[in-house]
C-alpha cells in the first residue's frame, strides 16, 4: 500500500479542485482534471479496475477538448460566465442509443478479458463518466444529471475496493453534482 494512498489523496484533492472550479464554470477546470486523470490512472491501475483506469485517459483527452472548447470566445456570456445550454432531443436519443451499445460491448470485454472485479457497474460508471463529460464540453445542463448516477455508483463501488480516500471523493462529488445542477441552472434561467 505505502505511497499508493499519498497517490490516492492527491488524486482525491485535484477531483475536489476540479469540481469546484467546475461549478464556478472556470477554464482553468480542465488543466486540473487533466492532473487528476493522469494521477487515477495510477489508482485504478493498481487496484485492477480497467474501465475507470481507461476513463481517466478518456478524462485526459476530454480536458485538452474542453480546454479549446471553453476558450472559445462564442461560449461566453457577457459577464464572463459560460453560456450553458439545454440538451436537444436528437443529441439524447443519439446518446442513449451509442451509451446502451458502449455499456454492453466494455462490459463484455471486462468480463471476458479482464480481471476487474465489478466488471459490469465499472463499465456503467465509465459509460455514463464519458457522457457526462463530452456533455459538459458542450456546456449541456443536463451533464449533472448523469453526475448524480455515475457518481452514487461509483460510491458503491469504491467501497467495494477498499478506496476509502476515493469514497470520500466520490461522495463529494455526488454533493457537487447536485450544487453544480443548481448553480448551473440558476445562471442558465439568468440568461433568459
Amino acid at each position: 500500500m505505502g505511497n499508493d494512498i499519498f497517490i490516492e489523496i492527491f488524486g482525491a484533492v485535484t477531483g475536489l479542485l476540479y469540481v469546484y472550479l467546475e461549478i464556478k464554470q472556470r477554464r482553468a477546470m480542465w488543466i486540473v482534471g487533466g492532473v487528476s486523470a493522469l494521477t487515477y490512472i495510477v489508482v485504478f491501475l493498481n487496484s485492477g479496475l480497467i474501465a475507470a483506469m481507461g476513463l481517466q485517459f478518456y478524462y485526459l483527452g476530454m480536458s485538452i477538448y474542453g480546454w479549446k472548447k471553453w476558450g472559445d470566445k462564442s461560449s461566453v456570456a457577457y459577464d464572463g460566465k459560460l453560456r450553458v445550454s439545454k440538451l436537444p432531443g436528437r443529441i439524447l436519443i443519439f446518446s442513449i442509443l451509442s451509451s446502451i451499445v458502449g455499456y454492453f460491448s466494455l462490459a463484455f470485454i471486462l468480463e471476458k478479458y479482464s480481471q476487474d472485479p465489478m466488471p459490469k457497474i465499472d463499465a456503467l460508471i465509465a459509460i455514463l463518466s464519458m457522457l457526462a463529460t463530452y456533455w459538459v464540453t458542450k456546456k449541456y445542463i443536463e451533464n449533472w444529471f448523469l453526475w448524480i448516477l455515475a457518481n452514487a455508483l461509483a460510491v458503491y463501488l469504491y467501497i467495494n475496493q477498499e478506496l476509502y480516500a476515493t469514497v470520500v471523493l466520490y461522495f463529494v462529488f455526488l454533493i457537487a453534482a447536485v450544487i453544480g445542477y443548481l448553480h448551473w441552472r440558476k445562471f442558465s434561467e439568468s440568461l433568459n
